[in-house]
Parts: structure tokens; C-alpha cells; sequence
């Protein structure tokens, strides 16, 4: 009878100790942990690629064949613009990289990362999208594959922060936590609204809590006042559709280019109205880019700010067919914008170069198309 009751009395000791470890903490209190550095040198390259979609019905053959040729032709772009030592430096995921898929699809899909990673000299940094928790694996478990892979920045705390992917990877003048910053980027969880368990279904959207901008705050404020920013997210927020609207309704004057073919924005619902644009404008914020919405990659300027959807990477799930012979007239105005003269599909991959320290970038958008005679490449420049 002791020994049962000593038993009983250690389980209880052993799971009050696990709770105390996991535990939430004050991402206020801990913001060095939410740092990972990177070297930075002036044409420092950040790809960008949204909603890779792989399902369950995704053939890992022929997805990883097309994302070959894009990494070659990116690659190439890079070397032919900015000389032979000029490469990808960092590799920006930003959201639903899996839909439905499996335990086998996350591997491989890390492993292939690995070996570009491994071929082309860069790291890759992944955030959450609202499809990358409608799985049939248990969420943890790619959180897990994440921080183990050698080339991969993630980095995720137990804390008070809404979301998984809240993280800063601050570029430095030699890559340590010793030497000044010279640019952020700032990656945030904005679609969390799934389950954390294997077979979520429940599908909703989502946004960038008041608690998360505090956050950002607080980091921009330790990596220096005038350290310039460029965010990385998934949903866009409400601050695209007030820049529609005054550019529609109001006749505001915008640089904007690229093609708006559907909406997007908080879901017209007042709980989902993000401040992080408005309030992280007065905190050196240069621009802010993300997925979901596959057939747009409409970019514009919002009070100073370069607000940019990425071209969405690869032909899984639906995407936006470019007729030039189109009476619609956004197709028509986005053509108008790009130049280009041919038929082509709204797939490939975004490209930010950070010019110098004071906070200049340039962007390109890259519409990569596999066809029988010839692929279709085509680099435009914001």
C-alpha cells in the first residue's frame, strides 16, 4: 500500500514539475530569445515563396523538379545582376506550405530545403499559415522538424504571444548579437486559428494581435531606434483594404503595380482589424509581405510603407490564368503594370534586395511557368 502510494505521490510530483516547464512566460521579459542573427552585407537577398501547398495529392517528383528549375533561375538572375559572388541569402516561407498533408510530405519537404539550402548557401525561415495546421499530423511534430533542421531559422517559445512563428532574425555587421544591427526582419504568426492536434478541419482566419505589434516594438527598440524593417506574415491585414479603398473610393494617389484579382484583407469583421502596419510605420517598418491570397501579388505604398503580396510558388490549388486578350479590366490594368505581352500563369517567387543599411530595397517579381517548348521567365521590378 505505501509503495502504490509513493507511486501515486511521484506521478503527481513529475506532472506538476512538466507543467511548471511548460509554463508561459512574458515574451516582454525574454525578448533575446526571440533573436536569431544573420551577417549582413549591402544586395543581401531574400526570396520569397508563399503557399507551396503540398497535399496529399501533391507529387513530391514533379513539385521539387519545378522548384528546382525556380531556384536556378533565381540564382541565375542574382549572379547575372549582382556578380558571381552574389547569392540567395535567406529564403522567407511565408505560410501554407502543407494542406492535408502527411508525416511523409513534412520530411520530405524539410529534406529538400536541406539540400538547397546545402547547394545554394542559404537559410530558410518558415511562419505559420492558417493550411499549415488543416493536417493530418499533429502540429508540434513540424515545429519539432523545424528547429532540427540544420539550415532552417525558427524559433518559437512557450509565452503570451498569439501564434507559433513570432520571431526576429536581426542582420548584424559580423552575424553575432556583438556588433550593430543593420536591418530586421520581423516574422509573425498571423493565421493560428486552427487546432493544435492531427485531423483539424475547422477552417477560419485570422490576424496580428495588439500584443504581437507590442512585441515588435520592444524588439525593434532593443535591436535600435533606427534600424530599418521589413516583416514577413502570412494574412494580409486590414491595412489592405484601407489602402484599396482610399486608391478606389477616396482617389488617393499610390504607386501600386502587379495584378489585384480578388480581395483580401481582415474579413470585413471588426475583431479581425490588425494595428501592426499603423502603429510599426512610426518604428522604421520599410515594407510588409505575405501569401494566401493565390491571385494577387498587387503591391502598393501606404503612408510610406511598401505593402507587397508575394507571387504565389507553384501551380497546386487554384491561381490566376493571365489572358492577354481579357476584357476584364484589373487583368488589364495588371498587365498594363508588368509589360508583359503573352499569356502566362500567376506562379513563381518575390525578390527583395536590401541595397544598404539606411533602408533602401529593391523588389522583383518572378513569374516562372514550365512549358513543352520553353519555359516562361519573366523578372518585373517594382
Amino acid at each position: 500500500m505505501k509503495k502504490k502510494l509513493f507511486s501515486i505521490l511521484l506521478a503527481v510530483i513529475i506532472l506538476f514539475s512538466f507543467a511548471g516547464c511548460s509554463r508561459a512566460v512574458r515574451s516582454s521579459d525574454h525578448l533575446e530569445d526571440y533573436v536569431y542573427t544573420l551577417q549582413y552585407h549591402d544586395n543581401f537577398n531574400i526570396l520569397q515563396l508563399t503557399d507551396i501547398h503540398w497535399n496529399v495529392n501533391t507529387s513530391a517528383k514533379s513539385s521539387m523538379n519545378y522548384l528546382d528549375k525556380l531556384f536556378k533561375e533565381v540564382n541565375d538572375h542574382i549572379v547575372a545582376t549582382q556578380g558571381a559572388s552574389a547569392k540567395i541569402d535567406l529564403v522567407e516561407l511565408t505560410g501554407d506550405m502543407f494542406m492535408l498533408a502527411n508525416s511523409y510530405h513534412l520530411t520530405t519537404f524539410i529534406d529538400y530545403f536541406e539540400r538547397k539550402a546545402n547547394e545554394y548557401g542559404f537559410y530558410y525561415a518558415p511562419i505559420w499559415g492558417n493550411h499549415d495546421r488543416h493536417s493530418l499530423y499533429n502540429p508540434n511534430k513540424l515545429a519539432r522538424l523545424f528547429k532540427n533542421a540544420k539550415h532552417c531559422i525558427y524559433l518559437e517559445q512557450t509565452d503570451d504571444l498569439y501564434g507559433r512563428s513570432n520571431y526576429v532574425i536581426n542582420l548584424t555587421e559580423d552575424g553575432t548579437g556583438n556588433s550593430s544591427v543593420a536591418w530586421m526582419i520581423a516574422n509573425h504568426d498571423s493565421g493560428a486559428s486552427f487546432s493544435e492536434t492531427e485531423l483539424s478541419v475547422f477552417r477560419d482566419y485570422d490576424y496580428i494581435r495588439p500584443e504581437q505589434t507590442d512585441w515588435f516594438i520592444s524588439e525593434h527598440a532593443l535591436a535600435g531606434e533606427d534600424v530599418p524593417v521589413i516583416a514577413y506574415y502570412h494574412i494580409p491585414q486590414d491595412e489592405n483594404e484601407k489602402a484599396w479603398k482610399a486608391l478606389t473610393e477616396d482617389s488617393a494617389t499610390f504607386k501600386n503595380k502587379f495584378f489585384k484579382l480578388e480581395g483580401f484583407a481582415d474579413n470585413g469583421d471588426e475583431k479581425y482589424a490588425s494595428d501592426f502596419i499603423d502603429r510599426a510605420k512610426d518604428h522604421n517598418l520599410k515594407a510588409a509581405f505575405m501569401g494566401h491570397a493565390h491571385n494577387v501579388d498587387w503591391t502598393f505604398e501606404y503612408e510610406g510603407v511598401v505593402i507587397g503580396l508575394g507571387v504565389k510558388t507553384g501551380d497546386e490549388l487554384y491561381f490566376a490564368h493571365i489572358d492577354v486578350n481579357s476584357e476584364d479590366e484589373a487583368m488589364q490594368a495588371g498587365l498594363k503594370s508588368v509589360g508583359i505581352t503573352e499569356n502566362f500563369d500567376l506562379i513563381g517567387a518575390s525578390l527583395v534586395t536590401l541595397k544598404s543599411s539606411d533602408g533602401s530595397f529593391d523588389l522583383e517579381h518572378l513569374y516562372y511557368n514550365e512549358r513543352e517548348n520553353g519555359d516562361f521567365s519573366v523578372w518585373v521590378k517594382w
